[in-house]
């Protein structure tokens, strides 16, 4: 290849003049027309331009894509944020049911408490009514044992007490519907009534006709107490 700078030869495989070192390949520049009056409409503007050399275009490396580590990076940073929030959520549930199980537990330990409280005071209000049960037969069971020992003193005391196997200075009560009378006989005057089941305070008892006996009231009326047949009065 012949240089068109110097005119020199040069090999077909080098870029620039082994002689005067310029590019072989630079495109020759264009020469200016020369002017002619006479030939106006030859005229062209472009031989006053400056010729601009062309210019090499040095290819620059490819930049290598400088994002992804970063996308890389945010999405693993997106990643545990997204397993922290998850795990921070089961933990404050699970915290939310352990709570809710303990008021659970407590509300429970108060509902036995109470039901244990008033089952105390059930029994405690049973016992004391046993107990108040309880005195009250034993101050019954203290009078009746003193009306016996009074009553056996006094018998013991007096032989007049009894009178044809009847306790008197004693109160009876009416076996049937019996007439009261003025004297202690069936022929006697009729007085009144006593009726059954009533009570009568017996002073003083005789015998009569027929095998009966007699006695006679505080109210100084005479009624039957016993005959062969039935026996009127009974001691209460």
């Amino acid at each position: 290849m012949i240089c068109r700078h110097c005119q020199k030869e040069n090999p077909e495989s080098v870029k620039y003049c082994i002689h005067c070192g310029k590019p072989l390949d630079e495109p020759e520049r264009q020469k200016p027309p020369v002017f002619d009056p006479h030939k106006e409409e030859g005229l062209n503007d472009d031989w006053s331009k400056p010729v601009e050399e062309e210019k090499t275009e040095v290819i620059k490396p490819a930049k290598k894509n400088s994002h992804v580590p970063v996308l890389i990076a945010l999405g693993v940073l997106v990643g545990l944020l997204v397993i922290g929030g998850v795990v921070l959520m089961t933990y404050f549930n699970h915290q939310q049911e352990i709570q809710d199980q303990q008021e659970i537990q407590h509300q429970q330990e108060i509902a036995r408490l109470e039901q244990e409280k008033e089952q105390e005071k059930e029994a405690r209000k049973k016992a004391e009514e046993e107990a108040d049960d309880l005195q009250d037969e034993n101050e019954y069971l203290e009078d009746r044992n003193d009306r016996l020992e009074n009553r056996q003193k006094d018998e013991n005391e007096s032989e007049d007490h009894y009178q044809y196997g009847f306790e008197i200075d004693t109160w009876y009560k009416a076996n049937y519907n019996m007439a009261l009378r003025n004297a202690g006989d069936y022929n006697a005057t009729q007085t009144g009534h006593l009726r059954k089941d009533e009570r009568i305070f017996i002073e003083e008892i005789i015998s009569g006709s027929n095998g009966s006996y007699w006695g006679r009231s505080s109210s100084g009326n005479w009624v039957c107490m016993q005959d062969n047949d039935y026996d009127y009065l009974r001691e209460e």
